[in-house]
């Protein structure tokens, strides 16, 4: 490894390995089909909403372009993401059946690189954070990631009680 690259990881807060550790089991156990309530598939997308919100707060803009990217994005994934086949609500015991899926941890894990490439970046150059194009660049990525994660968790939660769990509750 070059010593450029390992400065960077040596520099890297041992809590930032924490939480990619525990976004790898989060995203492991995505891969297994699972019942589960209801509001649990809004979890882990709420936890990037906040994540988002400490991100974006690189000025007004960059709030402002990450909420609306956010926003756009849940609601056209929304609108047009189908739930894959095996998903479906189970009135009887009020819960989701999910098959597994590797969208959710890709989702994670591309959020989480992207901030840690971010603040690397702007680690080494700290005059960047003045720049519209870092302040509001990045905040579009970043609102266009959790916005898709949002939206699949929003279309599984309004599932209900129809033959096929597809209707909206």
């Amino acid at each position: 490894m070059n010593g450029f690259a390992s400065q960077i990881i040596s520099g890297t807060p041992v809590w930032v390995w924490g939480i990619l550790a525990t976004l790898v089991v989060l995203g492991l156990q995505q891969l297994r089909a699972r019942t589960i309530r209801r509001h649990i598939v809004l979890s882990a997308p709420v936890a990037f909403l906040f994540v988002g919100l400490l991100s974006a707060g690189r000025g007004a803009s960059g709030f402002a372009a990450w909420a609306l990217a956010l926003l756009t994005a849940a609601a056209l994934t929304f609108l047009v993401w189908k739930p894959t086949a095996g998903a479906r609500y189970d009135a009887a015991i009020d819960r989701l059946h999910v098959p597994g899926s590797v969208v959710p941890m890709l989702l994670m894990l591309t959020i989480f690189l992207f901030n840690y490439a971010i603040n690397v970046v702007l680690a080494v150059n700290p005059a960047l954070r003045g720049e519209f194009a870092w302040q509001v660049g990045p905040a579009l990525i970043l609102g266009v990631l959790s916005g898709i994660f949002i939206g699949r968790a929003a279309t599984l939660f309004r599932m209900n009680r129809s033959a096929n769990g597809l209707v909206a509750a």
